[in-house]
Formats: C-alpha cells, sequence, structure tokens
C-alpha cells in the first residue's frame, strides 16, 4: 500500500518537515475509490484507474475513509494528538470533477487552523491545469 502515509515516511520529509513539499495531485479521489467494488462498479464516472490499482495504493476501499490514506482523516488525527500541521497550497481546476471535495477539504483544513492557500482557476483534472499551478505553488512556497 501506497497512499499519503507512504508519501509522507520519506526520509527527508521526516528529518526537515518544515522544508519538504509534497504534491498530491489526487489524492481526494479516495471518496470515489471508496464506492469502487472488485466488479468495477463505482458511483461515479470519472475513474482513472481500476480496482485493483487503486486497492494497491489505498488499501481496502472499505475501509478507505477511516484509513490515514483519507487526507481529511489525517488532518483531523494529527489535530487530535496535538501535532503541528504544515502549511498547505491547494489548486483546483472548476470543471474538475474532485471541485467539491477539494472546496470541502480547505475548509475543514481552515477550521482546524492549518494554513492553507486555496487556489481554483478554469481547468480540469489534467496535466494542463497543473502545470499552469506549478509557478504559483513555487511563489508560494518560497515565501516563508
Amino acid at each position: 500500500m501506497r497512499g499519503i502515509p507512504w508519501a509522507a515516511s520519506a526520509r527527508s520529509i521526516r528529518r526537515w518537515p518544515a522544508r519538504s513539499a509534497l504534491a498530491a495531485s489526487s489524492a481526494l479521489v479516495i471518496h470515489q475509490v471508496a464506492e469502487r467494488t472488485p466488479d468495477g462498479a463505482l458511483g461515479h464516472p470519472n475513474v482513472m484507474a481500476d480496482y485493483a490499482y487503486y486497492r494497491e495504493t489505498f488499501g481496502d476501499p472499505a475501509g478507505l475513509l477511516e484509513s490515514e490514506n483519507n487526507p481529511e482523516t489525517l488532518v483531523k488525527k494529527r489535530k487530535a494528538e496535538g501535532r503541528e500541521l504544515p502549511r498547505l497550497f491547494m489548486a483546483c481546476g472548476t470543471e474538475d470533477f474532485l471541485l467539491e471535495q477539494n472546496r470541502a477539504f480547505s475548509r475543514l483544513l481552515k477550521d482546524a487552523g492549518v494554513p492553507v492557500t486555496y487556489v481554483e482557476d478554469a481547468g480540469v483534472h489534467d496535466w494542463a491545469f497543473w502545470n499552469r499551478m506549478i509557478e504559483p505553488a513555487v511563489r508560494w512556497a518560497l515565501r516563508i
């Protein structure tokens, strides 16, 4: 299983969390993944991979929403433990199928006191949009 905890366990992120950056282009797809069944049924048409891929990446979809592979659960757990969370930059296209999930996650972060910069701009869930967001994200990251 390679979800968010795997990425956050990377040596440099553990040693220097304040100097680390992590890009997660589709982390909030877990809401659709959690609905997926082995026969391929899914309540959402915009799926990027099959059941086997999602199971390998996130673990059993049945327990996904309560796991640390769900960014929302991870934020709530870290806050409950009294751990400080890093400032975050989020960007989502206004035509992205994950727009509502991104808006909700941004609100959850703000309500939890996590410093978040959230940007919406025209675009869908693709590299054209993400590439446009690289410069604003880097400029944001360089403001210490």
